[in-house]
C-alpha cells in the first residue's frame, strides 16, 4: 500500500520535487523548500530516534492499519494530507513525569488528577496501604529510568527513550499560561482543551522527515537510479542489501520495539488499561505528515543499509537504541550536506563518493600546529560556509521575502548544534572547531557500515567511510578530501605524509582491528561481543 501515483511534484524543476506531493507547504522559508519540511535546531537526539520509531510504528490510517511499517496513505477521497495516529501517553506520562516535573506548570486540575491516578493504581495491587505505596514508588522510579529528554519541560513534554512501542508517544504541549487565565477550568476533561498536539516544538517533525527518506525510498527502490547507484564500484555492497531490504528494516525495527523490554511491557499495558479515563482522546488523533526531496532517496538508501547492519547486531537493546539515535543525528548532518550540494554551484566533485564534499577528521587530542588538526578545521569552515550559503541562493528565494534568521534555525544551525552534541566537531565553544572522531563515533562506523561477522581491509573500511559519509580517515580518501577542500594540486601526496595512526590505535583499542602483518590489517564487526561494544 502506497498511494503514490501523484508522489512528485515538479515545482520548479527536478530538485524541487517533494514526496509526498502535497500543496499546504511553507515555501517562505528556504530551508525548508530546500530540505523539507522540516528540520528545527531545537529537536535533541532522543527525539529524532524516538519521533522516527513513532511515525514507523504509528498507524497510517484511521482504522489502525500499517503499524509497523513504511508505507503511507491518504483517505479514500485523497483530501487529507498523508499521515498517522499517534498514541499521546498523556495518562502513562502523568503518573511517570509528574512527580518530579517542572513545579510551575502543575496545574491544580494535574495535581488532582495525578492524586486520582495514584488512588486508580492501588486498586490494581494487592498488600497493605503501605506495600502499596512503595511498589508505586517502584514503579515510578523504574518508568523515570527510561526518560530520554525531561530537561526544565512540564511533565507533559517529557519523553520517554524510545526502547517500546508501548513509551512512544506524540509531543503534547500545555498551554500552561492560556489555562492559568481560564477560571472555569476545574476538571481533567477541561485541561485537554489547553493539550496542544500542533506545535512541533519538541519533536519538531525531524524524525518525520527521516521516516519519508525512508517511505520515498521503498517507494521506488527499484527505480534504474538506485539500480545503477548500487552498482557503482564504491558502492556494490549495496547490491546485495536491497532484496529484501524493506523486509528486514521493518522486522528488526518490530523486534526491537516489541520485544526488549519484555515484562515492562506488560506493565505499561496494565498502567495504561487502569489509567484509561485519563486519555485525552478515545481514539488517537491524526498527525499530518510533511515532505521530503525525492532525491533524497539517495542517502535514504546509506540511511536504510546502516540500519540493516545496526538491528542485524546480537547486543543489547539498549546498546542499538544508542547507536540507532547516533546514526539519526548522522543521517540529518549528511541530509543537510546532500542537499546544499545538489544546488551549490562550485564545480568541485569527490571521487569515491556520490554526495561530493569532505569532511576531513582529526586525532581528537592533536596539537594545534599539527597539519591535519588545520585541515580539519578549515574542512568545518567549508561545510558551515557551504550550509550558509546555499540558503541565499536567489532559485530557493524566488518570493524574495529573504527569512534568512528563520531559514538557518532549519539548516545551517542545525549542523553546528547536532556535530556539537554528538562529538563530530570539537570544541563546543571558542576557536580551532574542527571534525574529529573519538571512540564511541568509531564503534558507530563500524556497526553501521560494516556488517555483523563481515571483514574488510583497512583501507577498504576507509572507502566504505568515505562512500557513506564524506569523512575522509586516510589513504585515497583523504587526497580526495584534501582537493576538494582545495589544498593544491599534490594533496595525494600531502595525504600519504598525513598519520592515520591514531585511526588504526582506536580500532583496535575497540577490539575492531586485526592486524595480520605489518603491510595488511582487517577491521572486523563481532557484532556481539560485550567486550568491544563495551
Amino acid at each position: 500500500m502506497n498511494d503514490l501515483d501523484d508522489r512528485s511534484v515538479d515545482d520548479g524543476g527536478s530538485l524541487f520535487a517533494r514526496f509526498p506531493a502535497q500543496n499546504e507547504t511553507d515555501k517562505s522559508n528556504p530551508a525548508i523548500r530546500l530540505y523539507g519540511q522540516r528540520f528545527y535546531k531545537d529537536q535533541t537526539p532522543v527525539e529524532y530516534l524516538a519521533e522516527f520509531l513513532l511515525v514507523f510504528s504509528s498507524p497510517k490510517e484511521k482504522g489502525g492499519e500499517y503499524g509497523n511499517s513504511f508505507s503511507i496513505s491518504r483517505d479514500e477521497n485523497k483530501k487529507a494530507a498523508y499521515g498517522y495516529w499517534p498514541e499521546d501517553r498523556v495518562g502513562l506520562k502523568l503518573f511517570s513525569f509528574f512527580p518530579s516535573s517542572k513545579l510551575e506548570t502543575r496545574h491544580s486540575v494535574h495535581r488532582a488528577a495525578y492524586l486520582e491516578a495514584l488512588e486508580e493504581m492501588k486498586l490494581a495491587l494487592s498488600g497493605s496501604s503501605e506495600q502499596k505505596e512503595e511498589t508505586i514508588r517502584f514503579i515510578q522510579s523504574l518508568l523515570a529510568g527510561f526518560v530520554g529528554v525531561a530537561k526544565n519541560r512540564t511533565w507533559a513534554t517529557h519523553c520517554f527513550l524510545p526502547i517500546s512501542r508501548n513509551l512512544l508517544g506524540r509531543e503534547l504541549d500545555w498551554l500552561h499560561s492560556q489555562a492559568e487565565k481560564d477560571a472555569n477550568l476545574t476538571s481533567w476533561r477541561d485541561a485537554s482543551d489547553y493539550f496542544a498536539r500542533d506545535r512541533h516544538n519538541f519533536m519538531a517533525r525531524g524524525g518525520e522527515l527521516l521516516f519519508l527518506q525512508l517511505a520515498n525510498l521503498f517507494s521506488s527502490i527499484d527505480a534504474p537510479e538506485i539500480l545503477l547507484f548500487s552498482r557503482r564500484d564504491e558502492y556494490s555492497h549495496l547490491e546485495k542489501k536491497l532484496q529484501g531490504l524493506e523486509q528486514r528494516l521493518t522486522a528488526g525495527l518490530s523486534t526491537l520495539l516489541d520485544q526488549s523490554l519484555g515484562p515492562i511491557n506488560s506493565l505499561v499495558d496494565m498502567i495504561e488499561s487502569r489509567l484509561v479515563d485519563y486519555k485525552l482522546e478515545s481514539q488517537a488523533k491524526y498527525a499530518p505528515l510533511g515532505w521530503v526531496p525525492v532525491a533524497s532517496r539517495i542517502e535514504a538508501l546509506l540511511f536504510a543499509s546502516e540500519i540493516d547492519n545496526i538491528c542485524s547486531l546480537t547486543v543489547g537493546a539498549l546498546e542499538k537504541i544508542d547507536l540507532l539515535q547516533l546514526l539519526c543525528c548522522m543521517q540529518v548532518l549528511r541530509s543537510l550536506c546532500f542537499q546544499a550540494r545538489r544546488f551549490d554551484d562550485s564545480e568541485r566533485s569527490t571521487f569515491g563518493f556520490v554526495g561530493n564534499y569532505a569532511w576531513v577528521v582529526s586525532d581528537p587530542d592533536a596539537k594545534s600546529r599539527e597539519p591535519i588538526r588545520k585541515l580539519a578545521e578549515s574542512s568545518f569552515t567549508m561545510i558551515e560556509a557551504l550550509l550558509y550559503r546555499v540558503l541565499r541562493r536567489p532559485e530557493i528565494n524566488s518570493d524574495g521575502n529573504e527569512k534568512f534568521a528563520e531559514a538557518d534555525k532549519h539548516g545551517f544551525q542545525i549542523f553546528r548544534k547536532i556535530s556539537k552534541e554528538i562529538n563530530l566537531v570539537i570544541p563546543p565553544n571558542g576557536r580551532g572547531q574542527r571534525f574529529s572522531l573519538n571512540p564511541a563515533l568509531m564503534r558507530f562506523l563500524v556497526a553501521a557500515l560494516v556488517q555483523p561477522g563481515e571483514y574488510l581491509r583497512l583501507t577498504d573500511f576507509y572507502h566504505r567511510v568515505f562512500a557513506h559519509y564524506g569523512i575522509a580517515l586516510g589513504g585515497e580518501p583523504l587526497a580526495v578530501a584534501l582537493a576538494w577542500c582545495g589544498s593544491g594540486g599534490d594533496s595525494k601526496n600531502y595525504a600519504v605524509d598525513m598519520t592515520s595512526g591514531w585511526v588504526e590505535e582506536t580500532l583496535q583499542q575497540g577490539g575492531f582491528l586485526i592486524e595480520l602483518s605489518d603491510a595488511v590489517s582487517i577491521v572486523h564487526n563481532p557484532g556481539s561481543s560485550s567486550r568491544e561494544w563495551s
